[in-house]
Formats: C-alpha cells, structure tokens, sequence
C-alpha cells in the first residue's frame, strides 16, 4: 500500500481505520450488555519499527488510539486490560501473533525479549495513574517449546514493570497457547494466572459437538486439568 498510495495516504488510510475498528458506539453496545471489562490487543509494531526499534512511533502519538479506547470505555464504565497480542520476533507461531515465518524466534533471541521489555516500560509509564485500567497482558498466548523460559521471562519483566506500576494486575498466559504450566513453581504478586479454554469440539478438524455426557465430561476433564494451577 506504501508503494501504490505513498506513505501520507497509506497512513491516513490505517489511521481512520483503526478509529472505526472500534468507536463509542462499540463501548455503548458493550456497556449494554452489561460488560465491564475489555481486553484491548496492541501489536508492537503499533509503537516501533523493527529498523527503528526502541524509538516509540511519532513520540506520544503511538498510543493515540489505545488512549482513545481506554477512555472511550472508561466513559462507559468499561475497564480495559491492556495485551500485547504480536511481539517482535513472534511469540507463537501462529498468524493472530502478526508471525508469517512459523518460528517463534522471541525466545531464542535476547534483543527481541529486550525490547519487550522496553515497550511495558514506556506502556506502564503511561497507563500506571490509569485507574480505568484493569492491568496488563504481557504476552498473548505464548508458545515457549522449552517451557523454562516463560516463566523465566515473567519473573523479569513483572520485576521491571513493577519498577515504574507496582499497582495494576498483571495477567499472564500460560505456555502453549496459555493452556499449559510446566515449570511454574512459584506465584508472582499481584497477578492472575490466565488460561484460553480451547475445547477442539467445533474447531474445523474437532468432532462435532453433540452435549452427550461423554462429550461435557471430557471438556470438565480437560478444563479442569488446565485450570488446577489457575
């Protein structure tokens, strides 16, 4: 798109994107449902570039949008937890990290754990008087095929986040997928252990979901096994 528009216009164009991507009228629609709580996705490249990195986009006008969302929901009495849903290098495979390689290289490189850290840093400087603000997801779905290095990484960036917010809840994912918790052996303070429930019933390669007792005592089992450190 940069090449066809140039870049004013590519910019205009995602600009005004993300302002319709989510408006008061879907802060309304949610307090109408009587939801409170939204977990807002952020992608890094949001806030730096990877030939830039370190450097946050136009100074303070990287968080013009998340700002806009957290006080359009906080209007409505909507608080919001704030995700970093793609990191650099890919925390997971998967293409919902913005990762199209299939590697999840932020656990193999150290420069791409470091600029993470950097990024909560500046977010926490931000958000940490927020008190519409319900916490902060460091990592959407992590999938560390060492396991060690999760756990390892959240004893570091909890200590550095806490360095600028000892205040907001920080919510963490287990590993794959946030389904799995080996290698946790010790609770964080201030946080919540967060699972994702995939049951592979109605996923397109699962078994169709019937409601038979065989199929509702399998997913207790499996929800059950996932949620006993949670």
């Amino acid at each position: 798109m940069i090449k066809v528009l140039g870049k004013a216009k590519h910019d205009l164009f995602f600009d005004k994107f993300y302002e319709n991507f989510f408006s008061e009228r879907d802060a309304e629609f949610f307090a109408s449902k009587s939801l409170n709580c939204l977990r807002l996705p952020m992608n890094y490249r949001h806030f730096e570039d990877d030939m830039n990195p370190r450097v946050l986009k136009d100074g303070g006008a990287a968080f013009k949008h998340v700002d806009r969302v957290v006080e359009l929901c906080a209007k409505h009495k909507i608080y919001t937890i704030l995700d970093l849903h793609a990191l650099p290098g890919g925390q997971n495979p998967d293409w919902h990290s913005d990762n199209v390689t299939n590697y999840a290289a932020f656990w193999d490189h150290k420069d791409f754990q470091d600029r993470v850290v950097w990024l909560w840093r500046e977010i926490a400087k931000r958000y940490r008087d927020d008190p519409w603000v319900a916490g902060y997801n460091p990592i959407n779905e992590p999938c560390d095929p060492e396991h060690w290095r999760l756990p390892a990484f959240y004893n570091r960036i909890e200590n550095e986040i806490r360095d600028i917010d000892p205040n907001h809840i920080l919510w963490l994912d287990g590993n794959t997928f946030a389904m799995e918790w080996k290698f946790f052996d010790h609770i964080l303070p201030n946080c919540v252990y967060a699972l994702h429930d995939y049951a592979m019933m109605g996923f397109p390669k699962g078994d169709r979901y019937t409601g038979s007792e065989e199929q509702k005592s399998k997913l207790e089992r499996q929800f059950v096994r996932k949620a006993e450190f949670m």
